[in-house]
């Protein structure tokens, strides 16, 4: 009973324990969910960057890479060996003998040459002098580092053209629904005086339910754009690899970027690609098939050596190691290796890398045309969007000034609710025109940049 007792209680202060972890781990989470992440789109970019598993992992393949250029470069420098052999002679190697000499040594016609055991060690050193093919291959690690750099650096333009479109995005959502508020806001006012003037009996029965039909058709609107907020919010959060959980506050507007709108000139020399990095990938990836290319026919080329080699041995017919009598000999020398003939397998190889060089050569240039297309795209893009918002200005200028004119008529009994209404409708969309326009002008911008390599 004391036994089942004591459990009992262990069990508890156990239970309670865990009660209190759990409580401490859910303020914890409750804490970290509370604190409202601040974001203009430099921080983003920058959050989007250091989540960015991609470029992580073109750090370790650049290390890798590295680490095997260090070996290359290694087969330059002199490599040595040492070796040890012991041979049990079972049956002795013979010499055999001219007949002069055989009757000399008493008719044998051969004579046993060594002993027993024999010991040998050996250490051979060798350097490479002239060796093209090698020193090819060390350019061409070089050459597989940079295109590594190069696909990250794509990778991150990648990555930067997203959250922008995500940004802008977000952007554009918030301006609609302030947009779509201020239209409430209107709709609420004109019910508002509508109804007063109803209740006094100036104004019809008509008017007063066409002013509250009007805030009621914009509700469905406005939760819409609510919700728009929310989706855009949420797809931005995804791309920087945020918890769903965490409050984000956009500290921008995209009134904020109107200053950054300009004409651009669609006449850009062609030098403005030279960061492009899908054509540098591909100048990278065609100056990596000449390596190959220069290696492949290097192989008609001699190869030359130093060498060198020390040699220590003995033989005994027994193995009293303090009686051995142990010889030393050395040598040093050149290897010069000259190939004539090898059933022109070097040809066929450098006939299949220049037509891959070849090929390779024409998709830089149809990627070029490609990118030239694009990059004058962009800008027609930028320029249409930016002559837009000067139109789309002036709309919402007149539009309010319009709106202003309906009221009053309106107010004064001149004009009809309808007319109010039509007006609202016209500044409304002429203000949600303006900021279409200038998210166009900033997506064009983004798709701009990436063509060019910008970071």
């Amino acid at each position: 009973m004391r036994l089942l007792k004591k459990m009992l209680k262990c069990f508890l202060f156990a239970l309670a324990l865990c009660s209190l972890n759990g409580l401490n781990a859910q303020n914890t989470q409750d804490d970290n969910s509370s604190k409202v992440l601040r974001l203009d789109l430099k921080t983003a970019l920058a959050i989007a960057h250091d989540n960015n598993p991609t470029i992580k992992i073109a750090d370790l393949e650049v290390q890798r890479v590295d680490y095997s250029k260090k070996e290359t470069m290694g087969s330059l420098l002199p490599s040595v060996s040492a070796s040890g052999q012991y041979t049990n002679n079972i049956m002795k190697s013979v010499m055999f003998m001219p007949a002069s000499m055989s009757a000399m040594m008493g008719g044998a016609s051969y004579m046993e040459i060594g002993y027993k055991n024999s010991f040998t060690g050996t250490v051979s050193a060798q350097m490479p002098i002239v060796n093209f093919s090698l020193w090819e291959s060390i350019k061409a690690k070089q050459t597989e580092i940079d295109l590594i750099l190069e696909q990250a650096r794509s990778s991150s333009l990648d990555m930067s053209k997203q959250v922008k479109d995500a940004y802008y995005s977000v952007l554009l959502a918030q301006a609609s629904l302030k947009v779509l508020e201020q239209s409430i806001t209107n709709a609420k006012e004109t019910l508002k005086t509508t109804k007063a003037s109803y209740e006094q009996g100036v104004s019809s029965e008509y008017d007063y339910l066409r002013a509250q039909v009007q805030v009621n058709n914009l509700n469905p609107t406005y939760i819409s754009a609510k919700n728009g907020v929310d989706l855009a919010i949420l797809q931005l959060k995804m791309l920087l690899s945020l918890p769903e959980t965490q409050e984000v506050e956009i500290t921008e507007t995209l009134q904020d970027y109107e200053n950054n709108v300009s004409l651009l000139d669609e006449s850009q020399p062609q030098t403005s690609l030279e960061n492009n990095t899908e054509l540098r990938q591909l100048d990278l990836n065609i100056a990596s098939l000449q390596h190959s290319l220069k290696m492949v026919k290097s192989q008609h080329l001699p190869t030359l050596s130093a060498m060198g080699q020390y040699t220590y041995q003995t033989q005994a017919e027994d193995f009293k190691f303090g009686d051995y009598n142990w010889v030393s000999s050395a040598l040093v020398g050149l290897s010069l290796n000259i190939p004539i003939f090898n059933g022109n397998t070097v040809i066929n190889k450098t006939k299949q890398v220049e037509l891959s060089l070849k090929e390779l050569q024409m998709q830089r240039e149809y990627a070029k045309d490609g990118m030239n297309l694009q990059l004058q795209s962009a800008i027609k893009s930028m320029n249409a969007a930016k002559e837009q918002l000067v139109v789309n200005r002036e709309s919402i200028a007149q539009a309010e000034k319009g709106y202003e004119i309906a009221k009053v008529r309106y107010n004064t009994g001149s004009g009809t609710i309808l007319e109010l209404n039509d007006s609202e409708l016209s500044l409304t969309q002429a203000r949600l025109n303006y900021q279409q326009a200038l998210y166009d002008y900033l997506s064009a911008k983004a798709s701009y940049e990436k063509v060019l390599g910008k970071e």
